[in-house]
């Protein structure tokens, strides 16, 4: 009898464990209303159901993001807001760098998601004076 109190005990903790277990990126998460929600799906595990999807709409979203943003640093005669490093880092080192980067600062996180890529560019890649 006391083999099988163990079992409905365990039983109960698996059952529990699933239940509360989320995916931590969520429909939602793509929204993206802040810097923080970027964070999240720039950042899923790989066990996440929607690992493949955020991994995809983060690249794009960055990508997208920085070439707007270096499109309208190439029109503006001086005081560029950065300037990128040569040779430039890959897609998947510059996301990590930008996570890694919100996440140090709490404030970054509440910041709109483009304002917060422009911040980290801003931030990480400064250009030399008079440019």
């Amino acid at each position: 009898m006391q083999f099988r109190s163990w079992t409905i005990v365990l039983g109960f903790g698996v059952i529990a464990c699933i239940g509360s277990a989320r995916a931590s990126i969520t429909e939602d998460s793509f929204l993206l209303r802040s810097t923080s929600d970027l964070v999240d799906v720039c950042s899923p595990t790989q066990a996440d159901p929607m690992y493949t999807a955020a991994v995809n709409f983060c690249q794009g979203f960055a990508v997208g993001v920085f070439r707007v943003l270096q499109e309208e640093d190439a029109a503006k005669r001086s005081r560029h807001l950065f300037c990128a490093p040569n040779p430039a880092p890959t897609r998947n080192e510059g996301i990590a760098a930008f996570v890694q980067w919100a996440k140090a600062d709490a404030g970054r996180m509440m910041q709109p998601p483009a304002d917060g890529i422009a911040a980290f560019l801003a931030d990480q890649y400064k250009c030399p004076r008079g440019q």
